[in-house]
């Protein structure tokens, strides 16, 4: 098979297969409302205007992604969101390609299609629905990784571009430090391999240099260090893939994880291979990014890129059987032929983004549009950004996903302890009263306010209930329509003004 129909057939994968999962991402809304008031005010916001609860400025390291979003869905619709993930997906696995075939595999060809097939669907669950911004980091990512594969190989002039890369990476996604983590594993790789590393300090003096253009200046750079040695226990994305929640999903992750140390042991043990004969650098980026992934869903791609590009050889050393024409040739239509009969029909379909009631409180956030229950509203963090896309500004919201970039960091553990009964859990309503709220069922708070004397359940169904304090109940309430086509149909419009 050739390039050119193994470039076709990644392409029409990575957009097919990213369409399956339309379920927009519980920050998508935010970023929306972000890309909007930048494109029309010409300016980045730096301080909240849609929440209630106490805020820092608005370090908002995500900015040019929004723009970019609100871009692509002004003028090219929802359906526009979508395709743009599975460009995205394809253009850090095309990367990824380049990489690989700059390093000139021994036993195969660099463009096999079942090994990126592979690589997307380990990566897939990590990358979350519809579209997210840090599908910009794993491109720049790979692209770091090429370009300081090819400083490997003394071509020198490319090294030049990690600055210029840079300056826009930080301005559209704070996965930026992954990059700089990068240089710095090449540095120690190379002088560990007793080889000169002065050009990589280059770059990074360059990279380090860029950061401080952006909206913010210093303080931004500053913010953003302290922010990556973070906690966030409570947020799924960065918990481990190993805890018990999650021991039976991100199957073909740990099946490469397994296959990575089981592979890596019995090639050192079987060839003998001395310290002098390894390449420090590729196990070091392997390990570090290894232990990341285990530690944090998030990592999960990084690991999955670099083990793609430093394994290839090796996977293709074992899982090579038959290097007989005829037979490779019969293996390659099959492979060829069920990739694009899956993804092809997905590739053509319309593009819709949907919810359904189990992700989102469609029904209790219409019951307050419609009923113009004005004021603070008290709601998940997961739902606060659909929240106040779809009611501001007739209600703001006491927090949503944007976490350390907007709110301080005990109000976190306020929520914690309120949604669980914990401590003193009612502390977070009498510092930041509210006039409405909406608590999910699954809760133990959703029971106590049932029963609390300050508090009416005006509608519920299965997944939510809608609170207002009893000396505002109203006589008669509206209820929202019951139809799926409803909520889909007007899933984004709203009446928020930039």
């Amino acid at each position: 098979m050739n390039k050119t129909l193994f470039i076709i057939t990644l392409f029409i994968m990575c957009i097919g297969l990213c369409a399956l999962n339309c379920t927009p991402d519980i920050d998508i809304w935010a970023r929306l409302i972000a890309g909007g008031y930048i494109c029309e005010n010409l300016a980045i916001p730096k301080t909240d205007f849609l929440s209630y609860s106490p805020t820092h400025i608005w370090y908002d390291h995500e900015w040019g992604a929004s723009v970019i979003f609100y871009i692509i869905f002004k003028y090219f619709g929802s359906s526009g969101l979508i395709i743009l993930k599975g460009l995205l997906v394809f253009t850090a696995l095309f990367i990824c390609y380049k990489t690989i075939d700059l390093r000139k595999p021994k036993t195969t060809v660099s463009y096999n299609i079942l090994y990126y097939s592979i690589m997307f669907l380990a990566i897939n669950r990590s990358l979350g629905a519809v579209i997210r911004c840090l599908l910009f980091t794993y491109i720049f990512f790979a692209l770091y990784l090429y370009i300081l594969e090819r400083s490997r190989q003394n071509k020198n002039k490319s090294l030049i571009f990690l600055p210029v890369i840079m300056m826009f990476w930080c301005n559209i996604h704070g996965g930026f430090i992954s990059g700089l983590g990068l240089i710095l594993l090449y540095c120690l790789g190379e002088l560990l391999n007793k080889r000169s590393i002065k050009k990589y300090l280059y770059a990074l003096i360059g990279c380090l240099a860029v950061l401080f253009i952006n909206p913010y200046g210093i303080e931004y750079v500053k913010f953003l260090f302290s922010a990556a040695l973070m906690k966030r226990e409570y947020i799924t994305e960065w918990q481990s893939p190993f805890i018990y929640k999650n021991l039976t999903l991100y199957i073909i992750y740990k099946l490469i994880l397994i296959f990575v140390t089981i592979t890596t042991l019995f090639k050192l043990i079987k060839n003998k291979i001395s310290l002098k004969e390894i390449d420090i650098t590729k196990i070091l980026i392997i390990l570090v990014t290894m232990c990341l992934s285990i530690k944090s869903l998030r990592h999960i791609p990084f690991f999955i890129i670099c083990a793609g590009v430093f394994l290839y050889d090796d996977f293709y050393s074992i899982f090579k059987l038959n290097t007989n024409k005829t037979f490779n040739l019969l293996k390659n239509v099959i492979i060829y032929f069920l990739i694009i009969a899956i993804s092809f029909p997905l590739f053509i379909s319309k593009k819709e983004i949907k919810i359904t009631e189990t992700k989102y409180p469609r029904f209790a956030i219409e019951f307050i549009k419609i009923n113009n229950l004005k004021g603070n509203l008290f709601i998940n963090f997961d739902w606060g950004s659909y929240a106040e896309y779809k009611l501001y500004p007739n209600n703001k919201i006491v927090m949503d996903g944007r976490y350390e970039e907007v709110y301080y960091p005990d109000l976190m553990d306020k929520l914690k302890n309120f949604h669980l009964v914990e401590n003193d859990w009612y502390k977070v309503i009498r510092e930041h009263p509210a006039d409405v709220m909406v608590l999910e069922k699954k809760y133990p708070v959703f029971n106590k306010i049932l029963n609390h004397p300050d508090w009416e359940l005006v509608f519920d169904n299965n997944l939510s209930g809608v609170f207002v304090p009893k000396k505002k109940l109203k006589d008669k309430y509206i209820y929202p329509p019951a139809s799926d086509n409803h909520y889909n149909d007007n899933l984004f419009k709203t009446d928020i003004k930039y």
